[in-house]
């Protein structure tokens, strides 16, 4: 079953220049992927009383235009067949005129908010209508591998608001941080264009909570051509939290 719902893009998650962000569309897309779990009885509230979460593992964007503050937009959303454990969903940005602006590929699991432990979907939601239909190239995820040699950038100090509900950093603050430690996009460029974000794959393996004193940024850039690719790692006290690519363009 298709979802959609209509917003006008408010500032708040926009830029200096009053583009949509890449951790505001993280926002926005999960934000419908809560109101369609909604309608189903599978949303947060619904799941908090089971003791259950939604927790993102896995997101792949594809970005062709950044809408900018004011605009009329549609998201649109959709369940794909799950796995038992892995349900996937896609997503769309629509501006007014039918064009896609963004689009997106996910991985979500069930956890267990006592035990931190996923569940079996079929323990906890009724299955959704699911559509066999791919919003990006990806229609399965691969294994996300990086290279062993990326330098370190910086530690980070984790702010109280990077925590939700579920007690962890929020999914889009970690491509907050990512995408603050790129320069590209920055700074200007000497023709006074700045480097946009084309692709954004992220893969998360373990949570990382408040307090934590280890959380650390590492990072690595290839240049081909006009394109910039980026590799990252952010580990924390327990290991590996998330790596992460993004192809500049």
């Amino acid at each position: 079953m298709f979802f959609s719902e209509e917003i006008t893009l408010s500032t708040l998650i926009c830029d200096e220049d009053d583009r949509l962000t890449l951790w505001g569309l993280a926002r926005l897309f999960q934000d419908a992927a809560e109101d369609h779990s909604d309608t189903l009885g599978v949303g947060y509230w619904g799941l908090k009383t089971l003791g259950k979460a939604w927790i993102l593992t896995r997101v792949y964007y594809n970005i062709l235009r950044l809408p900018i503050a004011g605009e009329r937009l549609t998201l649109k959303t959709w369940a794909k067949k799950d796995n038992g454990l892995i349900a996937p969903r896609d997503y769309q940005l629509i501006d007014a005129q039918g064009n896609i602006c963004a689009a997106s590929a996910s991985n979500w699991v069930v956890l267990n908010t006592e035990n931190r432990r996923v569940s079996r979907l079929g323990d906890v939601i009724k299955p959704y209508e699911p559509e066999d239909v791919d919003a990006t190239k990806v229609g399965k995820f691969d294994k996300m591998i990086i290279d062993d040699d990326l330098v370190f950038v910086k530690n980070i100090d984790i702010p109280y608001s990077a925590i939700d509900h579920t007690r962890h950093v929020n999914n889009a603050e970690y491509m907050k941080w990512i995408c603050d430690s790129i320069d590209e996009i920055c700074t200007m460029r000497t023709d006074n264009h700045r480097h946009e974000i084309a692709e954004f794959d992220i893969n998360y393996q373990k949570e990382t909570k408040y307090g934590d004193p280890e959380v650390k940024l590492f990072s690595k850039k290839t240049s081909l051509d006009s394109c910039i690719d980026y590799s990252f790692r952010i580990t924390n006290s327990n290991g590996t939290s998330v790596i992460a690519r993004v192809k500049l363009k």
